[in-house]
């Protein structure tokens, strides 16, 4: 039994990344949004691009998995399909200047922000930090660039 949930990226402008996310773990948004959060927070030079971005979200995800089976990648053609049988199911966000938006299922975003991985201490935001390499150019997201 997983925890599972497919991530997908686009732009305003309707530009979908050809790459779905699938996450076997962690898939739901109390995670997701962290590692979305994360990444938008701590690599400055991903705004605005999809692609960019997209690497480093798989980044951030992957050294936080470190089993290295958690995290695939899948087209994102078929990823509508196969999500349905997953716990979360899809998690759509659109890349916006000020940050990724969830495109679906906004009223579920403050029950993720009170979940205990956001509240309690060490944060997903310290474990996260804590996963990625050593001399890993990030900064520590801070409670006021959570949202």
């Amino acid at each position: 039994m997983g925890n599972r949930a497919i991530i997908t990226i686009e732009t305003p402008q309707g530009v979908r990344h050809p790459v779905a996310i699938y996450l076997h773990w962690n898939g739901g948004l109390e995670s997701v949004l962290a590692f979305m959060r994360y990444t938008w927070n701590t690599f400055d030079r991903t705004h605005g691009d999809i692609y960019t971005f997209h690497v480093r979200l798989c980044q951030v995800i992957g050294n936080f998995m470190a089993d290295g089976l958690s995290v695939y990648g899948q087209s994102v053609s078929g990823a509508s399909d196969s999500s349905s049988g997953g716990d979360h199911g899809h998690w759509r966000f659109c890349l916006t200047d000020n940050g990724p938006d969830l495109v679906d299922r906004r009223d579920r975003i403050p029950l993720a922000e009170t979940h205990a991985y956001w509240t309690a201490r060490p944060s997903i935001f310290d474990v996260i930090a804590k996963a990625m390499p050593a001399g890993t150019p990030h900064r520590p997201v801070r409670s006021e660039d959570r949202s």
